[in-house]
C-alpha cells in the first residue's frame, strides 16, 4: 500500500507533466529543472515520494542506500563538459530521496567528476553521505605518484577521508603484484586506513576468475566491486571467456564474506533496452515496469550486495531508479523465472557487450568507440540489422540505420577512421575485440551506403 501512496505522490508532484515523465519523455531541459525544483518544494512541505531502501554495511557501521549514484555518466553539455546545474539538481533529488552513496574516480569525465561531486556534496554534513574514490591503476608508475594522486583526490572532493577507497580496475595478477605489492602502494593505502583517511579499503575488478580467487584467498578486504547483472551471470559455475563470469565472482565473495558493491547492474544501459521479444516476456509479468527496474531488482535480490551503482545521466533514469528502490521488493519466483525465460531472447540480441564506460578513450584517430557501439546496439536490433547477416535487412531498414549513424556521430568520430592500432585493447574492462568490431561496423555502414545509393559515410 505504501508503494501506491509513493506513486500517487510522485504523479502529484509532476502535475501536468506526469504522463510524459512516467514514460521518460521530458521534452525540454527547462521542464527537467522545473520538476526538480517542484520536487524540492514538495519535500520541504513534507510531501515526498519516499526514500530508497538501505542495507547495513559493517565496515562503516552504518546503513547505505541500496542504490548508489555513480558519477561516471553525468549529464553533459554540447561541448562535452558536465552540465553542472542539471547534474547538481539530480544529485540533490537523489539525496532527498535517500541515496547516500556516491561513487567517483580519477578518470571519470576527464578528471572533472571528482571536483564536481565534491563541490555538490559539500553542502551536506559529511556524516550524511558515503563517498567512494579509486586509485587509478592503469596510470600508476610508483609510490610517490600514488601518494600525490591520493592527496589530490581528497582535495578535489573537498573531504578529509573517503568512506570506501578502491584499487581501480584490477585486471591482472602481474600488474597487482608489481604495482601494489612490490611497489608498496597497498601498504601505503593500509597506512592511510589506519590514519583514518580511508574508512574501508577494497578494489574494483575487471580480471579473470583465478585472479579474483587469488585476491580474496591471500589478502584481507573490507569490500569489493564487481560487474554484476543477470546477463553476465553464469549459473553453471564455469568460467567462460569475456565478462559472463559474474556468478563465479559473486559466489567467491560470499564464501569469504566480503561485502559486495556492484557496478553495471543495467550493463551500461544495455538491459534498459531489450529486444522486443525479451521485453514482451517481462511485460507479461508487469506491464508498467521499466526494463531497467528488472535489472536493478535482480541484483538487489542477491544476498551480500550492499549497494549497486547506477551511472545516471538523465532525470528519467534517476526517477525510474529511485521509484524502483523505494519500498524495494525482491523478485518473486515467477518474476525470476520470467527473467530466465527472457535470457534466450536477450543474449542473442545483446550485440557488442560494451557498457560505454569510455575507458578506451581517447582513440588516437578520433573514433568515438563507445558511441559507435551504442548506435549499433541501440538501433540495430529493432531495425533487423545484424553484423553476421548484413543482407538480412531491407532497403528501408538500411536507410534508417544509416540515418541514426549519421545523426549520432560526427564525421570525424565514425568507425571509418579506425586504423586497428590496438591502443584501446588493454584499456577495455569487457575485453572486447574493439578494432575487429569497429571495422566490422564500418564495413556494414559502407556496404549499406553503396546498397542504398548513399555513398561513403
Amino acid at each position: 500500500m505504501k508503494k501506491d501512496v509513493s506513486r500517487r505522490t510522485f504523479l502529484k508532484i509532476l502535475g501536468a507533466g506526469a504522463a510524459a515523465a512516467a514514460v521518460g519523455a521530458f521534452a525540454r531541459r527547462e521542464e527537467i529543472i522545473a520538476f526538480l525544483d517542484k520536487d524540492k518544494a514538495a519535500e520541504e512541505a513534507g510531501e515526498t515520494m519516499g526514500r530508497v531502501a538501505t542495507h547495513h554495511y559493517a565496515p562503516l557501521g552504518r546503513d547505505l542506500s541500496m542504490l548508489g549514484f555513480g558519477c561516471m555518466r553525468l549529464p553533459q553539455k554540447a561541448d562535452g563538459s558536465i552540465d553542472e546545474e542539471l547534474a547538481e539538481k539530480m544529485v540533490d533529488f537523489a539525496f532527498r530521496h535517500g541515496i547516500n552513496y556516491f561513487d567517483t574516480a580519477w578518470f571519470y569525465h576527464g578528471g572533472k567528476s571528482e571536483a564536481f561531486i565534491g563541490r555538490v556534496l559539500k553542502k551536506y554534513p559529511r556524516e550524511s553521505f558515503a563517498l567512494t574514490d579509486k586509485m587509478p591503476t592503469p596510470i600508476l608508475q610508483d609510490l610517490a605518484q600514488a601518494k600525490e594522486i591520493f592527496q589530490t583526490q581528497l582535495d578535489r572532493c573537498q573531504v578529509t577521508y573517503f568512506d570506501n577507497y578502491l584499487l581501480h580496475t584490477l585486471s591482472s595478477r602481474e600488474q597487482f603484484d608489481e604495482q601494489y605489492v612490490k611497489g608498496g602502494i597497498l601498504d601505503y593505502l593500509r597506512q592511510e586506513k589506519r590514519q583514518g583517511r580511508i574508512k574501508a579499503l577494497g578494489f574494483s575488478f575487471h580480471g579473470d576468475v583465478p585472479f579474483f580467487h587469488y585476491l580474496l584467498d591471500n589478502y584481507q578486504w573490507d569490500c569489493c566491486m564487481i560487474q554484476l547483472n543477470y546477463l553476465d551471470w553464469n549459473e553453471s559455475g564455469e568460467a567462460p571467456s569475456g565478462s559472463r563470469q559474474a556468478g563465479d565472482l559473486y559466489r567467491k565473495a560470499r564464501e569469504k564474506n566480503v561485502p559486495l558493491f556492484v557496478m553495471e547492474p543495467v550493463k551500461g544501459g544495455n538491459l534498459a533496452h531489450l529486444s522486443s521479444r525479451a521485453e514482451s516476456i517481462l511485460k507479461e509479468q508487469d506491464p508498467d515496469a521499466s526494463m531497467a527496474s528488472w535489472a536493478l531488482r535482480w541484483v538487489g535480490s542477491l544476498d551480500g550486495v550492499v549497494t549497486m551503482n547506477s551511472g545516471m545521466s538523465s532525470l528519467e533514469q534517476v526517477l525510474d531508479n529511485v521509484r524502483t528502490m523505494i519500498d524495494f521488493k525482491p523478485l518473486s519466483t515467477a518474476e525470476a523465472r520470467a527473467i530466465q525465460r527472457s535470457l534466450g531472447k536477450t543474449v542473442d540480441s545483446a550485440g557488442i557487450p560494451c557498457t560505454y564506460c569510455r575507458y578506451c578513450d581517447p582513440c588516437p584517430y578520433g573514433v568515438n568507440i563507445a558511441s559507435v557501439f551504442q548506435v549499433y546496439n541501440r538501433y540495430g536490433e529493432p531495425l533487423g540489422i545484424d553484423l553476421a547477416h548484413p543482407d538480412s535487412a531491407t532497403s528501408e531498414q538500411k536507410v534508417k540505420f544509416l540515418a541514426h549513424y549519421k545523426n549520432n556521430l560526427e564525421r570525424e568520430q565514425r568507425a571509418a577512421h579506425c586504423s586497428a592500432c590496438g591502443a584501446c585493447l588493454p584499456r577495455c574492462p569487457q575485453h572486447i575485440a574493439i578494432p575487429k568490431n569497429i571495422r566490422a561496423i564500418d564495413d556494414l555502414i559502407q556496404k549499406y551506403g553503396r546498397d542504398t545509393g548513399k555513398g561513403v559515410i
